[in-house]
């Protein structure tokens, strides 16, 4: 009688640690989840900027990806401001932001968090241009144009 229980206590143990070999053969040959290029662009929230005190938007579009033409904008003298919300799907990029007569600039949208860029234009006199944005399909981006009441 001795014996058997010994039998059924090896046999047991040799169960066992088959049992755990299976286990960590298939947890081993399971695919671990990547997360994909979009990620951290889905768990930011783009928002449109806040309309400044004393302003009104003439001119506004997003969200939206890649290039777009906002239109014929009238900058009153005094100052306007230019704003910009932009992420990008994976790594960072660049947006630019154009208004015909009056110039250009570019900042960087990183795809980690909301990038928010306000640009004061002081204008000693009020002009006509279009107002374009300038990206690749990977940038989120919302932008405006806020001029003087």
């Amino acid at each position: 009688m001795t014996r058997r229980p010994r039998r059924f206590a090896a046999g047991a143990a040799a169960a066992t640690a088959v049992a755990a070999a299976l286990t960590g053969c298939m947890g081993a040959e399971e695919p671990k989840p990547r997360p994909s290029p979009t990620t951290s662009t889905q768990a930011v929230r783009l928002t449109a900027p806040e309309i400044r005190p004393g302003h009104h938007r003439i001119a506004s579009g997003g969200p939206r990806r890649g290039s777009w033409d906002l239109g014929d904008v009238t900058l009153a003298k005094g100052i306007s401001w230019v704003n910009v919300n932009c992420v990008a799907a994976a790594g960072k990029g660049k947006i630019t932001l154009a208004i015909d007569t009056v110039g250009k600039f570019s900042i960087e949208c990183p795809s980690h968090e909301v990038r928010v860029n306000v640009n004061q234009l002081d204008l000693a006199e009020g002009r006509q241009g279009r107002f374009r944005i300038e990206t690749t399909d990977h940038i989120q981006w919302i932008a405006d144009i806020q001029i003087p009441d």
